[in-house]
């Protein structure tokens, strides 16, 4: 998968409130994913209620991707994420996905700074986004055995970088 350099045509932020039900119709409508076009789970998950976090990618004002996560504040529990969807092709090719997992990553860390590492678990057949966070620095740190209809899964983690506790002279 070859990424063009990235764009500077998009803006990301935290979801507004007042956004959840318009980013929960553009989502479920552009989506196969049993989950992902589950309404009633993505207006829970967008919420930007505690411990949640969802992170947008817009254009101009047009809703264009998405993470969503949960980070508890200041526990010892690493935050992780749920889903990251993007709109089109294009801007996945121009890093938006990655562009907005580094955004979760800078929110998570001033929620949870005792937080060491990101996880994130995908079905194994989806390997789109065993790609995607493959690229982007996490690397698989097990798996988790389907039961009858249940897919198989993969743990992914990423570590967190964290500034030196000790200044280099």
């Amino acid at each position: 998968m070859v990424f063009r350099r990235r764009s500077q045509k998009y803006s990301y932020e935290l979801l507004k409130l007042d956004e959840v039900e318009k980013s929960v119709e553009e989502i479920a409508k552009s989506v196969s994913s049993p989950l992902l076009s589950n309404k009633v789970f993505l207006r829970n998950s967008l919420s930007n209620q505690e411990p949640n976090i969802t992170i947008v990618a817009k254009k101009k004002k047009e809703l264009i991707g998405v993470v969503n996560g949960i980070v508890i504040k200041n526990q010892p529990i690493n935050p992780q994420i749920a889903f990251i969807w993007t709109k089109y092709r294009e801007a996945s090719m121009e890093g938006v996905p990655q562009m907005l997992l580094q955004k979760f990553e800078e929110e998570a860390k001033k929620r949870n700074p005792q937080a060491s590492s990101i996880t994130v678990n995908i079905q194994t057949s989806d390997l789109n986004s065993i790609t995607l966070y493959t690229m982007s620095n996490f690397f698989i740190e097990g798996f988790i055995k389907g039961f009858s209809r249940d897919p198989d899964v993969v743990i992914m983690r990423r570590g967190l970088n964290k500034p030196s506790s000790t200044p280099i002279a």
